[in-house]
């Protein structure tokens, strides 16, 4: 326990000096004709571990047992503060209130009642230090006291032993991480995954820089620094270059080979993306280049999946139908049957003017268009069978063989090639 002594010397040199500077700084600015607000000088203080110093209001009040706290600065803004970063908490106090304190503080005798009368007055006026130290000379004089331990976040345990939360939480092993209680091995792996951002944001700063450099006369260097990329983290930069140089696709199709050679699940997901949807054909094709190296099941899965109009437009799915060509997947052909004609969905806008009834063209959510007709003015929503040429020429590569669009004669064909029924084929 805290010697009471010392404690009090503290406290009153805090008030000295807290006195003493908010005096100077009365002077200063009368000096100048203003007015100190007096909330101003009634500051709650945060003394931070770094060195630093908050001044403001907390919103919630504090409590001992609480990991962070919600703070306001007197410039307005609104904080969430972890526990472990504050060194120490100046509680807001006018000079009036520490004076009334001093008088109290002088009459109160050394008791548990007293202490106790005191530390709640001390709550009411917000001076949390002075609370907590009559609390614990409560504990002094009786440590087995209720009031005092309940109020210093204690709980009493099964075998009657009292603990704080903070105590409950390390007898079961934990520790502090960012105000929060958490296993040794959940601490490392958060710092190891904050370790990871901060690398991150120094490596997408550097892309940016080598980025911005190519078409320069430092265009070698940067060249050579993106072709050396192999780290896993470069993937965020370069994504981050990718959708910013649009203007360039040049440098758009560097950075697609830079993300071919990193070669993790994250740049192979970008990389099929590319290969489908963006509307630059040679960007396309190059992503798709860049996938072959690292083609696998996945990489046949997600162009399969690309096949359907609920995902993509008529474009799109012939897009996808030319990738799965390329890779020369036998696995891909049910699907391919499936998709030589797809239906897709237009909205059809139709308007009346002066009671004349007209006819509008309208596009798909999946970016086709159609035709429609209806009285008086409307949306309509009408369905268009469209055939897949990419589609087709994927299943004439992979297969040999070729049926044009008679889906039928490929189902049969499949069937006899897979052992009949069991390989059959649900024509949508």
């Amino acid at each position: 326990m805290p010697n009471v002594n010392a404690h009090t010397q503290n406290i009153d040199q805090t008030v000295w000096k807290l006195v003493c500077r908010q005096s100077l700084t009365a002077a200063v600015f009368m000096s100048f004709g203003l007015f100190i607000h007096s909330e101003l000088s009634a500051a709650d203080v945060l003394v931070l571990k770094g060195g630093g110093r908050l001044q403001g209001q907390f919103l919630v009040p504090p409590a001992d047992n609480d990991l962070v706290y919600r703070f306001r600065t007197t410039d307005g803004i609104e904080l969430t503060i972890s526990k472990s970063e504050i060194e120490e908490i100046e509680q807001k106090g006018s000079p009036e209130s520490f004076e009334e304190y001093e008088a109290k503080r002088s009459a109160m005798p050394d008791t548990v009642d007293g202490n106790l009368a005191l530390a709640r007055w001390c709550a009411e006026n917000k001076m949390l230090n002075q609370r907590k130290a009559h609390y614990e000379r409560v504990l002094e004089l009786d440590p087995e006291n209720v009031t005092a331990r309940r109020a210093l976040g204690f709980k009493k345990m099964i075998d009657g032993e009292w603990r704080t939360s903070d105590e409950e939480m390390e007898d079961q092993g934990k520790v502090q991480y960012k105000g929060r209680w958490v296993s040794i091995q959940e601490k490392e792996l958060l710092e190891k995954q904050a370790e990871e951002k901060i690398q991150t944001r120094k490596l997408t700063g550097s892309i940016k820089k080598w980025v911005k450099m190519l078409g320069t006369a430092k265009e070698e260097t940067a060249l050579a620094e993106l072709e050396n990329l192999r780290d896993p983290k470069a993937v965020t930069g370069l994504l981050e270059a990718y959708k910013s140089e649009k203007k360039r696709p040049g440098v758009q199709k560097i950075i697609i080979k830079c993300l071919g050679r990193i070669g993790t699940e994250t740049s192979i997901s970008a990389l099929l993306e590319i290969a489908v949807d963006d509307p630059i054909e040679e960007l396309r094709l190059t992503a798709l280049d860049n996938l072959k190296p690292n083609a696998g099941p996945g990489v046949t899965e997600y162009f399969i999946s690309r096949l359907s109009p609920k995902r993509s437009t008529h474009p799109q799915i012939n897009y996808a139908g030319h990738a799965l060509g390329e890779l020369n997947d036998p696995s891909a052909v049910p699907a391919l049957i499936q998709a030589l004609e797809t239906t897709h969905k237009f909205q059809v806008v139709t308007g009346s003017q002066n009671g004349q009834t007209t006819a509008g063209m309208g596009r798909s959510s999946t970016g086709g268009s159609g035709t429609g007709f209806s009285m008086g003015s409307s949306v309509q929503v009408i369905s268009q069978k469209k055939t897949n040429p990419e589609v087709l020429e994927a299943l004439k590569k992979i297969t040999k063989v070729n049926f044009m669009y008679d889906q039928a004669r490929w189902i049969e064909w499949y069937q006899t090639q897979n052992g009949g029924a069991g390989a059959s084929l649900r024509r949508e």
